[in-house]
């Protein structure tokens, strides 16, 4: 049901380049002030010491930025990011009603703009809501590593290895699980919010009952979908450097077509794979049996 939705909206892939693209230029300027501010502490750094190599460490060292110019560089970082983080929800307020037509295999009607529209608001606060419950589950998969690790350094008593050690098992396989239940949760309750109208906290209840209920299904649409990715990426990425092999000797005018035409493929695949696993995990989450 899924790659059927995919494959009817596949219009949504030129709506989701241009997004994909946009997210990325929202952090250029963070990273251009940082490549400048970083040129310009190494240069006056480096020329300070000129001819002390023993002072060339700490000339380094010192070019690392502080004060006001680290707290522009953190704001850009943190705009870009809530920027890019409120595209992705205005994007999926729109394409998630399309692939909701899809799934009930109605006719396709011209709902992007208006789930961008009215539906962008609600979403956003369950997007936010499963952003806390993401941020939750990655704190805890670091605690545990961060113990396991500790716990390995200090050394175990002869006595307690076997039940550490199984104690020690289960927090590492939860620690990798808890990460990946969040993330189902919180696209899972996106998908309510936009297809069944649930407010924040139902969608994410009603997300963790189904999950609850069938876990081998998600697990299952997870990893199919994981092999699949790494699959036609993967294939997209060897194309993309054979047409670079091909072009290398061409001059740069020449060169610049093929890069950009495998870039664009790899773009469009990732695109249209994210339609195909929403769809799959809307039609898991909003679906009735029978």
């Amino acid at each position: 049901m899924g790659g059927r939705a995919a494959a009817v909206s596949a219009w949504l892939t030129a709506p989701g380049l241009l997004v994909a693209f946009l997210r990325s230029a929202f952090f250029w300027p963070a990273l251009l002030f940082a490549l400048v501010i970083g040129r310009d502490l190494i240069v006056t750094g480096l020329a300070e010491r000129a001819g002390d190599v023993p002072g060339l460490w700490s000339g380094a060292l010192g070019t690392l930025p502080h004060g006001p110019s680290l707290f522009i560089l953190a704001g850009l970082w943190l705009a870009g990011l809530l920027a890019s983080s409120a595209l992705r929800v205005a994007y999926l307020a729109g394409a998630l009603p399309v692939l909701g037509l899809a799934l009930s295999r109605r006719e396709p009607c011209p709902r992007f703009a208006e789930g961008l529209a009215f539906g962008f608001c609600p979403l956003l606060g369950t997007a936010l809501l499963g952003f806390l419950v993401e941020l939750g589950a990655q704190l805890y998969a670091w605690s545990v590593f961060l113990a396991a690790g500790l716990l390995a350094l200090s050394g175990i008593p002869a006595g307690r290895a076997l039940p550490l050690s199984l104690l020690g098992a289960v927090a590492l396989a939860s620690a990798v699980a808890v990460p990946v239940a969040a993330s189902l949760l919180a696209d899972g309750a996106l998908a309510r919010t936009a297809l069944a109208g649930d407010g924040p906290v139902a969608a994410l209840l009603e997300a963790l009952r189904r999950v609850a209920l069938r876990p081998a299904a998600f697990l299952a649409a997870a990893l199919a979908l994981g092999v699949a990715s790494f699959a036609l990426l993967g294939s997209a990425q060897a194309l993309e450097t054979g047409a670079l092999g091909i072009a290398s000797g061409a001059p740069p005018i020449v060169a610049l077509g093929p890069r950009l035409m495998a870039s664009v493929l790899s773009a469009a695949l990732a695109v249209l794979l994210e339609l195909w696993r929403l769809g799959a995990l809307a039609a898991l989450v909003c679906c009735e049996e029978g």
